[in-house]
């Protein structure tokens, strides 16, 4: 799996649009970006880093492959360190599943922090136990380590680390109390070490109480984000998703050498106790509740089911256990295989078309959404571009923009006059949804919300699409 997912890039490089920020934010200087990422989705470390292996050259193969190191290490630090604890076969199971469960093939392959959040709360998790078992001084140091940069790769790994102290505080009150102090230590080094990012983490919550995209959670949206570790996407296979996880689970108390109980309990709880911190915030302060907040989460989930599994100590149910995780996977390889034709299929289609618009010399190019002209960019230096009239860029001053790229403003009560006044040019639009305009236009790409729409040049007024 890992050879296969160093291939893809190699073979054909695609992107998505939340890629395509990526490529644009890189080009910021540093303080740019980093003023630019207080307002956005994620925090700043994946995008620093990939802006620094950016400047090791221009193959963007390079930036691909830097998302696929974590699981690279996940499979080294299996190796090396799970294996001496709990044998092959529980970490066999582990880092097959972290390759094709859920999405977390298709998160290895984007310029997105996705990966890294996974590597790094993998990490901490794995010196949670650490602390539980031994209490010495490095669990206690890596823990902190970990579970921070988990915080600077992804917002909703918060979440999951706020879940793991909270169990390591109720575990310490009532088995180790005289482990106080070195809990306090924890908790007040942690919040030290992410103080640089709060201010921009404030303005983030700020931003999206404003204005922001996710529906309220509904029933199905909670139960496919419970079954999120799997499947994602169809409510009824996320019942019989969660139902064989509760078969397993009771499997394993019934029949297996209980030695990790606290351990796999801690972790489930970090799973459910993410999706339950997402949907009070999405109740008390504004929607967030998406299926793949879960993501990091899921990663442990799965070394969860793992040790659970490998610890039933009866052939039979076993046997039994295996066979239902198994059912699993191969439903989660099929959706994986899908999910990967159809995301390269949209990609090629989407790369040739912005390729042949680029290439046109006589394209004149429309954003026409606000929130859209930060992830179109870094196209503007081979195109004649227009973006809508804005003070700010997710924080960003719109003239600063102008000295790194080559675009132009248009108020967006303008957009039908430009069009109108430049029949003699192939003039396109790029818009989130139907773009909202009166001259006539016709989409030659639609992938979810992205529209790429022409707008006819023989009369742009005219109801006669040529």
């Amino acid at each position: 799996m890992l050879v296969y997912m160093i291939i893809n890039p190699l073979n054909h490089i695609i992107f998505n649009i939340d890629e395509y920020f990526t490529l644009t934010v890189i080009n910021f200087p540093t303080s740019d970006l980093l003023h630019i990422i207080s307002g956005y989705v994620h925090p700043p470390m994946y995008y620093l880093l990939s802006k620094a292996i950016a400047k090791l050259g221009t193959n963007l193969s390079i930036l691909k492959i830097f998302s696929i190191i974590p699981y690279a290490i996940i499979l080294l630090i299996s190796t090396l360190k799970l294996r001496e604890e709990y044998g092959w076969f529980i970490v066999g199971l582990f880092a097959f599943a972290l390759a094709i469960a859920s999405e977390f093939f298709t998160k290895y392959l984007l310029l997105m922090p996705y990966s890294w959040a996974i590597l790094f709360i993998v990490l901490s998790f794995i010196y949670f136990k650490d602390i539980l078992t031994k209490a010495d001084k490095k669990s206690y140091i890596l823990f902190i380590i970990f579970s921070v940069l988990g915080s600077y790769f992804n917002y909703y790994a918060i979440l999951t680390s706020i879940c793991l102290y909270l169990i390591l505080i109720y575990h310490t009150i009532q088995y180790k109390k005289d482990k106080t102090k070195e809990i306090a230590i924890i908790m007040v080094a942690s919040i030290i070490l992410y103080a640089p990012w709060i201010p921009s983490l404030i303005n983030f919550l700020q931003s999206i109480h404003e204005n922001f995209w996710i529906p309220a959670p509904t029933g199905d949206s909670i139960i496919q984000s419970l079954a999120y570790f799997a499947y994602s996407g169809d409510t009824l296979f996320s019942i019989i998703t969660i139902i064989i996880l509760i078969m397993i689970g009771l499997i394993y108390y019934r029949y297996a050498n209980r030695d990790e109980d606290f351990y796999i309990l801690a972790g489930i709880t970090a799973y459910v106790g993410t999706i339950v911190l997402t949907l009070l915030i999405s109740i008390i302060f504004k929607p967030i509740l998406l299926a793949r907040c879960v993501l990091p989460a899921s990663a442990i989930l799965w070394l969860v089911i793992s040790i659970m599994i490998g610890k039933i100590k009866a052939r039979r149910m076993f046997l039994i256990s295996t066979a239902l995780i198994i059912l699993v996977l191969i439903s989660t390889a099929a959706l994986m295989v899908t999910t990967s034709a159809t995301d390269y299929q949209n990609g090629i289609a989407q790369q040739e078309v912005l390729a042949n618009i680029t290439q046109d010399n006589s394209s004149l190019v429309i954003i026409t959404n606000p929130n859209m002209v930060m992830y179109f960019l870094d196209y503007s230096n081979y195109c004649d571009m227009y973006c809508i009239n804005q003070t700010y860029i997710y924080g960003e001053n719109m003239a600063r923009t102008h000295e790194i790229f080559d675009f132009k403003d248009l108020d967006i009560a303008n957009i039908d006059d430009l069009a109108y006044n430049n029949t003699d040019r192939n003039i396109y639009l790029i818009s989130w949804g139907d773009p909202d305009v009166n001259i006539t236009t016709i989409p030659i790409l639609k992938e979810n919300n992205l529209v790429i729409s022409k707008v006819n040049i023989t009369n742009p007024y005219s109801d006669e699409i040529l």
